[in-house]
């Protein structure tokens, strides 16, 4: 994880890298608060980047992070993914790269397992998943196009009230 130094809540994430370092009930709560804790366009403090956390998770479960309960794709893991996505612009690509892994896994793992009852509902996970992303990612320039409209209404309406400038 890489904190830049205007990062807040350092303490919430040294638990997290903690956690994902831990066995699976502690990564499973790790994903959790990641899925939790990311909300894009609306945090204002810089959060601390946790993507290799995310990456280093889901890799040790070759990107599908299953229930205990069913053994189906746990819907958190890929919440974690396209929260952490949608938060800076950067992250975009990184996340629908690692949906995509994580679909790529599910289908590798239909083809394996002939019990594996749950492949359509858990690619369906996934493709909302990437869906939220593109939609996310859509949603974010129109609120920043409207925003900089407004702001430049604004600065008209403010110019059209001062006083007409003297001619030389």
């Amino acid at each position: 994880m890489t904190e830049p130094e205007d990062a807040k809540f350092t303490e919430l994430f040294d638990v997290i890298q903690a956690y994902s370092r831990k066995g699976y009930y502690h990564q499973d709560k790790a994903l959790q608060i990641i899925a939790g804790t990311y909300v894009f366009m609306f945090e204002q403090e810089e959060m601390p980047d946790v993507r290799p956390i995310v990456d280093d998770i889901l890799g040790q479960y070759d990107y599908v992070f299953t229930t205990l309960e069913r053994g189906n794709l746990d819907p958190l893991s890929v919440d974690a993914v396209v929260w952490v996505a949608l938060y800076k612009d950067e992250y975009m690509e990184w996340g629908i790269n690692r949906l995509g892994r994580i679909l790529e896994s599910v289908h590798r793992r239909s083809r394996a397992d002939e019990n594996y009852v749950d492949y359509i509902e858990d690619a369906a996970v996934v493709i909302r998943g990437l869906e939220n992303v593109v939609a996310g990612s859509a949603l974010e320039e129109i609120v920043e196009g409207r925003m900089g409209l407004r702001a430049r209404r604004r600065e008209e309406s403010s110019l059209s009230s001062l006083p007409p400038r003297p001619r030389a």
